[in-house]
């Protein structure tokens, strides 16, 4: 049986993703995870201690889930475009309600929040990611600059698939990193399975 702790986080989760976070009380989550009150305070003090555990477990899924996915593949530019790909796929399910990260950064906005905090560091992993990666291909100087503008490019990405409902936000955006990546001279025309 589901522990009770985890209920509240799949539960906080699911209507924090839904409706954002001053949007939800803790009297719905408490009554949608079907606990008491006092078994939501056992486990979480504050509803800012409820909102950092869903956003932490979100994120270790976020990178598991995203990580194996584009480390499947071996070359450096297959993995690039598999980041593109596994967001493709993100951005056109029927649940997409885009980035829980940014949505809890733009509601908590000081930038000292833990909650803000949090989402930052989300975002940054997944820049480190892609830096790494592009390091395969590229001096360190290029790869930072590079890693940065990429995960612009996947950030407008995800705002975009969300605004718009754009379906085809991802595959825009590999595009537009592999113009990049060709301005930098790191993808060639006869590159081949790139663009």
């Amino acid at each position: 049986m589901l522990n009770k702790r985890q209920a509240i986080v799949d539960t906080a989760t699911r209507l924090f993703y839904a409706h954002g976070y001053h949007a939800i009380g803790i009297d719905r989550i408490i009554a949608e995870a079907g606990v008491a009150k006092m078994t939501m305070y056992k486990h979480f003090a504050s509803k800012t201690d409820l909102i950092c555990a869903v956003l932490k477990e979100r994120d270790l899924r976020f990178q598991e889930s995203l990580f194996a996915f584009a480390n499947s593949f071996y070359e450096p530019l297959e993995k690039l475009k598999a980041v593109f790909t596994w967001h493709d796929r993100w951005l056109n399910e029927s649940t997409f309600n885009g980035c829980m990260f940014i949505s809890a950064a733009a509601e908590y906005s000081d930038p000292s929040d833990e909650i803000h905090q949090i989402s930052k560091l989300h975002k940054k992993v997944i820049q480190d990611y892609l830096t790494s990666i592009l390091k395969e291909i590229a001096e360190e100087k290029v790869a930072l600059k590079l890693g940065a503008q990429t995960l612009q490019i996947l950030e407008g990405a995800i705002v975009t698939g969300l605004i718009f409902s754009d379906r085809n936000a991802a595959i825009t955006a590999w595009r537009t990193a592999a113009t990049v990546l060709k301005a930098e001279g790191l993808i060639s025309a006869d590159t081949p399975q790139v663009v």
